[in-house]
């Protein structure tokens, strides 16, 4: 099948739009990114490297059920332990120095921090019109 790009106009708007060939363009990008963290507050120089992957259309979906549950009062709950421990899971390819995701979950707070900040934040789900 062979996808062809086309402009259009939309009669009713008056608006000219171009119907894309190059499905990549919808598509998450394949490639995790590198990205390098400070570990260590009083250490500029003491640092990891972590590649984290996009997270899917329906991966968000699964994020936010992750950590927000809504009772049969009508009451939320949110479990941000749970998000965190959802998007490391996900969205952390690999790091340097090599930890396992166990390890990952026991990081201290501050490059806890600094981990959590390359990935999405839950108020950015919640606030997303999914």
């Amino acid at each position: 099948m062979s996808y062809k790009e086309t402009t259009t106009q939309n009669k009713t708007q008056n608006e000219n739009y171009t119907v894309i060939s190059d499905i990549d363009r919808l598509m998450v990008a394949s490639a995790a990114r590198e990205h390098t963290v400070r570990v260590d507050a009083d250490d500029e120089n003491a640092v990891m490297k972590v590649w984290v992957k996009d997270l899917t259309f329906l991966q968000m979906q699964e994020a936010v059920k992750s950590f927000v549950a809504i009772g049969g009062d009508g009451g939320i709950d949110l479990d941000l332990a749970g998000y965190w421990k959802y998007m490391i899971e996900k969205c952390v390819e690999r790091t340097e120095p090599k930890l396992s995701k166990i390890q990952m979950l026991g990081l201290n707070a501050y490059a806890g921090q600094q981990l959590t900040a390359l990935l999405p934040q839950p108020q950015d789900l919640v606030a997303a019109p999914l």
